[in-house]
């Protein structure tokens, strides 16, 4: 009996010892081969790892989350409604051609809700000024909204919008810090959890004109292995030949959520592969709560035998 629980008692040590292996035998900090980066806890703010972080650099759509959390705040207040109806007007849709857009005529009507996943799922620019203009007026007037709410919400000053899009604007673009892009999805999902209804999906269809809709966040992808991660259901990618391509996400396991952002990556497989390396760090590493529950598990098991 003695030698029976000496050994159950050495097999529980090793199993404790090989999960402290498993959990934090691999918190190096990872390889980020994007410009800039940054991984934050989506519950408290605490950076977790940051690489050329508190630059500005051009964003690409990923300002596009500005834009989103300015509409939110106007359904949340009621000044708008998800079944409004909008005029897709000539200014929204005469974008350069090298912008995406969705295949709406001048003069058609949407409502808020179909826009907003045009412009969230596949980041379309002509829904994107269309919303911006039934909010504001006009995309000019929108983005003054745009760089009030960074100054309210506490953006450095490495931040500045010129548009609502992320498009390049007279030789000038959009430009953010990582840290200022993970603070705003941080205020996002704090203000607007609801978003990540729309970002979590792959694929939308906008029966009214039978437009379908593909998200281009390739992490929601299951067939392919080298860029899917479990538990991803956002945020926003960017790309413009100044930003590079971008990407800011958000994963969550169990109880906690992290959010990152890296910028200027060289290609599109880039930006997700660094993605999917600073989520794994990041619950590896700062993910207690697993090991905590696994530990209890085999105590009581252990106590029980």
């Amino acid at each position: 009996m003695y030698k029976r629980k000496k050994f159950k008692l050495l097999l529980f040590i090793t199993l404790i010892g090989l999960l402290i292996i498993t959990l934090y035998g691999h918190s190096k900090n990872p390889t980020i081969q994007s410009e800039s980066a940054i991984l934050i806890d989506a519950t408290s703010g605490d950076i977790l790892y940051e690489k050329n972080a508190k630059i500005g650099y051009p964003v690409a759509s990923m300002s596009k989350l500005m834009t989103e959390y300015i509409i939110l705040d106007h359904i949340k207040s009621g000044t708008i409604n998800w079944d409004d109806h909008v005029i897709m007007s000539e200014s929204a849709n005469d974008i350069q051609s090298a912008g995406i857009k969705i295949p709406i005529d001048v003069g058609v009507p949407l409502s808020v809700r179909d826009l907003f996943a045009a412009l969230n799922i596949s980041s379309a620019n002509n829904a994107t000024i269309a919303l911006a203009e039934y909010i504001a007026g006009t995309e000019e007037a929108f983005t003054s909204l745009m760089n009030e709410k960074a100054t309210d919400i506490g953006l450095s000053d490495q931040t500045t919008f010129v548009n609502a899009t992320g498009l390049p604007k007279d030789e000038l673009e959009n430009k953010m810090s990582a840290e200022d892009v993970a603070t705003l999805a941080y205020v996002l999902l704090k203000d607007h959890r609801e978003v990540l209804e729309m970002t979590s999906l792959s694929e939308h269809r906008i029966e009214s004109h039978g437009i379908q809709l593909y998200s281009t966040n390739k992490m929601l992808n299951q067939a392919n292995s080298d860029t899917y991660f479990d538990g991803v259901d956002g945020l926003k990618t960017g790309f413009t030949n100044a930003a590079g391509y971008c990407f800011v996400g958000t994963a969550q396991h169990d109880d906690q959520r992290l959010i990152s952002v890296v910028m200027n990556a060289e290609d599109d497989e880039t930006r997700f592969i660094d993605t999917k390396k600073l989520f794994s760090f990041g619950f590896d590493k700062f993910y207690i709560p697993t090991f905590e529950n696994i530990v209890k598990t085999l105590l009581q098991n252990f106590s029980m035998n």
